[in-house]
């Protein structure tokens, strides 16, 4: 199973899933995303996941006993090593709880962006018929501002290492952050909200056929 898969599965465990919920954003998807300060273990912590999601995906694939074992048993060591590096860090790990949004409210939000930073033309020739083709200019900011957004609308709680907790994000928060934090725990944020929204459009997909299945 799929990690966006997983995500669904648990979106609409009973007592969770719910249309009214959903329709509102309420019960939407949720994952929870480890976060180090320290960019070595940042680093160290995100190779461990990527050989840990590696092995399990071949894991499904094989089924000879011995081979299957051998990669239960290499799997089990680097989740422990994954684990050590944790407990060893774990003053520097914060953990950011995701909820996906509508693809509704991602429009809004560009429609925002698009508001505070407006479309720009290039003009263009046609090498061949020298006619001149009209083409958007790409926009740093506006795309920085974008993110900023997204990453507001998505994180709805981050627990410190103490147990405290902070109660979602601003987009000025959200812009300091990514302005911050090591490059690999940004990068698995910005990862993990792409994630989130395929795993929303399954998610609603799933919640229709539900619906009109009990309709």
């Amino acid at each position: 199973m799929s990690d966006i898969e997983e995500i669904v599965e648990k979106a609409k465990k009973p007592g969770v899933f719910n249309i009214v919920d959903a329709v509102k954003g309420r019960g939407y998807p949720t994952t929870e995303i480890e976060v180090f300060l320290d960019e070595d273990v940042a680093y160290m912590a995100a190779k461990m996941e990527e050989e840990i999601s590696k092995i399990g995906l071949e894991m499904d694939k094989v089924s000879d006993t011995k081979e299957l074992k051998a990669m239960t048993e290499s799997y089990e060591q680097f989740i422990s090593k994954k684990n050590a590096i944790i407990e060893e860090m774990g003053g520097t790990k914060y953990t950011f709880s995701l909820r996906g949004i509508s693809e509704g409210v991602r429009s809004d939000l560009y429609d925002k962006a698009i508001e505070r930073y407006p479309m720009k033309f290039d003009v263009d020739r046609n090498p061949l018929t020298g006619e001149a083709v009209k083409k958007e200019a790409e926009s740093e900011p506006r795309n920085k501002y974008f993110t900023d957004m997204l990453w507001a609308a998505y994180v709805v709680k981050i627990v410190a290492p103490d147990g405290s907790e902070q109660a979602g994000i601003s987009i000025e928060d959200a812009h300091e952050l990514r302005r911050s934090l090591p490059i690999a725990s940004a990068s698995k944020i910005t990862d993990s909200i792409e994630k989130m929204r395929a795993a929303t459009a399954v998610f609603m997909l799933s919640v229709n056929e539900d619906f009109l299945a009990k309709s």
